[in-house]
C-alpha cells in the first residue's frame, strides 16, 4: 500500500512538472528542446567542460538563433544574432547579471562585474576616471618592463619544441595588473608556481562545472562535495593575496603621506600615478562614508580576475593565430620598424603604441575567433519584449559571444583569420557594431578595455620582435568555456629566434 501511494506521489509529481515546463514554454515565442520533467534540458548539459561550447552550436543549428533550454526550473535564452543581441546590450534597464554569477560570489562579492542597481551605477561612475587615458599612459613601463622579463624567460623555449604558453603568459598579465592598477609589485614572473594563478585555474574550473551542471550547481548538494573544500582553499588563497595587496599600499599611502586633495589634483593634471585605482578605493568616500575593507576587497578581486585573466586568453590565441600565418607576423614586423625605426630594441612610447594600427587589427580578428569572454548573461527582471521575443521575468539570458563571433550570415568565411576584414574600408566587415563583443557593449562595456588593448599590443609586439611563432600542427585545441576561453590541452605553439638583421 505504501509502495503504491508512493509511486501516485511520484507519478503527481512529474505530472506536475511536466505540466508547468509545458505552460512555461507557452509563454516564449521560440522554440527549444523538449524539457523532461523535473530535470529540464539538464541532461543535455552533463557534459565534459570541451563539449558546452559544441552544444551549444548543435542547438543554434536546430533551433536557430535564439531558443530557450530549462536547467531544472530556470530557464534560460541563448541568443546568437546581433539583430537579437542589440536591445538587449544596449539597455540602461537589463544591466542585471544572469544566475550563473550568483556563483562567483563566493570569489568576488559585490564587485564590479556582479554587483546591480545603485551600487554598480555609483562605483562604475566613481572607476571610471581610473582608466582615463593620462592614466594610462603612466602604465606603459610596467608593460614594457614586464614584457622584457617575458622576453627572457621565452629564450627558454627555443629548441623548437611545443610549449603551453598560458601559464606563462598568466604571471606576466598578472604581474601587469597587480603592479599597474593596484600598485604593489609581486615579481610573479620569477615565482612560476604562484599559487594565486593556480587557486583561479582551480576556482574557474568548478565555477564553471557549477554552470553547466544543474545538480552540481545547487548549494545543499555541493556543499556535499568534495569541490567545496577545493572552492574554500582557492577562495582563501585569492582573498589572502588581495589583502595583502591592499595593506602594503595603505601602508605606503600612510608613509608617503598621500591623501584624497593630492590623489584628485594628480588625476586632474595627469601626474605620474601608476596606483590609481586602489588609491581611490582607499581614500575615497562614496554617500558620505570611506569604503569598507570588504567593499574594497570585493572591487580589488574583481580586476585581479578580470585585468589578468582575459588578457591572459585575448594573448595567448592572439599567438596561437599568429603561429599559423607568418604573413602576418612579417606585417606586424614591419608596422613595428616603420613606427619605431630601425632600432626595435627602443621602447615604444604611449603615443607610438596607439599608431600600432595593424597589430590592432590582428587582436582584434583573434578575439573575434576566440573571444576571451565566450559567454556572458543578463536576468530579464521584468516580463519583457527584445527585438520581438518575448521573454518573461525570472528569465536568464545567455549571449553566445563565441557563436556570433563565428556566424557564417555576419562574417564571410568566419573560420578564416583576416584581420583586414575589420578595417573601415573593408567590404566584409559586419554593419551591425553589436556584432563584435570582445568587451562586451553599452551600459555594462568593459571598463578596462583601453588597459587591455594597450597590454596586449605591449606584450605581443615584444614577442614578434624577438621570435617566429610556429605552429603545433598536431594540438588539438579543445576550447573549454571556464569563465574565460581556455584550451584544455593547453595553447601550444614554437619558437625560432628572429634573425637579428630584422
Amino acid at each position: 500500500m505504501i509502495t503504491i501511494l508512493i509511486l501516485l506521489v511520484l507519478m503527481l509529481v512529474i505530472l506536475t512538472s511536466w505540466m508547468i515546463f509545458i505552460k512555461d514554454c507557452n509563454k516564449f515565442n521560440f522554440s527549444g528542446p523538449r524539457p523532461l520533467p523535473l530535470i529540464g534540458n539538464g541532461f543535455l548539459l552533463l557534459t565534459k567542460s570541451r563539449g558546452f561550447l559544441p552544444l551549444l552550436h548543435r542547438l543554434r543549428e536546430e533551433y536557430g538563433d535564439v531558443f530557450r533550454a530549462h536547467l531544472l526550473h530556470t530557464v534560460y535564452v541563448v541568443l546568437s544574432h546581433p539583430k537579437y543581441i542589440e536591445d538587449l546590450m544596449s539597455s540602461n534597464e537589463l544591466i542585471t547579471k544572469g544566475y550563473s554569477y550568483y556563483f562567483l560570489k563566493p570569489w568576488l562579492g559585490d564587485g564590479l562585474l556582479t554587483s546591480t542597481g545603485h551600487r554598480w551605477r555609483t562605483m562604475r561612475k566613481f572607476l571610471t576616471p581610473a582608466f582615463h587615458f593620462k592614466i594610462l599612459q603612466n602604465f606603459l613601463p610596467v608593460f614594457l618592463k614586464n614584457e622584457k622579463i617575458l622576453i627572457k624567460k621565452l629564450q627558454n623555449y627555443i629548441d623548437g619544441k611545443a610549449f603551453d604558453v598560458f601559464p606563462i603568459i598568466a604571471l606576466t598579465a598578472l604581474d601587469n595588473v597587480t603592479e599597474s592598477i593596484m600598485g604593489v609589485s609581486f615579481d610573479a614572473q620569477n615565482n612560476s608556481e604562484s599559487k594565486y594563478v593556480k587557486a583561479i585555474e582551480s576556482l574557474s574550473k568548478i565555477l564553471s562545472l557549477r554552470m553547466r551542471n544543474p545538480f552540481v550547481g545547487e548549494d545543499p548538494i555541493f556543499n556535499l562535495l568534495p569541490y567545496k573544500k577545493v572552492q574554500d582553499e582557492a577562495t582563501e588563497i585569492l582573498h589572502s593575496h588581495t589583502r595583502k595587496v591592499i595593506n602594503l599600499r595603505r601602508d605606503e599611502l600612510q608613509k608617503s603621506n598621500i591623501n584624497i586633495s593630492i590623489l584628485s589634483e594628480n588625476f586632474d593634471l595627469g601626474i605620474k600615478n601608476k596606483h590609481a585605482f586602489l588609491d581611490l578605493l582607499l581614500l575615497s568616500e562614496i554617500d558620505g562614508k570611506q569604503i569598507g575593507d570588504e567593499h574594497v576587497r570585493e572591487e580589488v578581486d574583481t580586476f585581479m580576475f578580470e585585468g589578468h585573466d582575459t588578457t591572459t586568453s585575448g594573448i595567448c590565441f592572439a599567438l596561437y593565430c599568429l603561429s599559423k600565418h607568418p604573413e602576418v607576423q612579417e606585417k606586424i614586423l614591419e608596422e613595428q620598424k616603420s613606427i619605431i625605426g630601425a632600432n626595435l630594441n627602443r621602447d615604444p612610447t604611449y603615443a607610438e603604441v596607439q599608431q600600432m594600427k595593424y597589430l590592432e587589427l590582428v587582436i582584434k580578428e583573434s578575439l573575434r575567433i576566440y573571444p576571451s569572454v565566450p559567454l556572458i548573461e543578463r536576468l530579464v527582471t521584468k516580463d519583457t519584449e527584445i527585438a520581438g521575443l518575448k521573454i518573461r521575468k525570472n528569465a536568464s539570458v545567455i549571449v553566445n559571444i563565441f557563436e556570433m563571433h563565428r556566424h557564417p550570415d555576419i562574417y564571410d568565411n568566419p573560420m578564416e583569420f583576416r584581420p583586414e576584414r575589420f578595417e573601415a574600408t573593408s567590404a566584409s566587415m559586419a554593419k551591425n557594431a553589436f556584432s563584435w563583443l570582445a568587451f562586451s557593449a553599452g551600459p555594462r562595456n568593459c571598463i578596462g578595455q583601453k588597459f587591455a588593448m594597450m597590454e596586449m599590443k605591449v606584450t605581443i609586439a615584444g614577442i614578434i620582435k624577438h621570435f617566429i611563432l610556429l605552429p603545433e600542427y598536431k594540438q588539438d585545441i579543445g576550447l573549454c568555456a571556464e569563465l574565460i576561453l581556455r584550451s584544455d590541452t593547453g595553447v601550444k605553439l614554437k619558437l625560432k629566434p628572429r634573425d637579428k638583421k630584422h
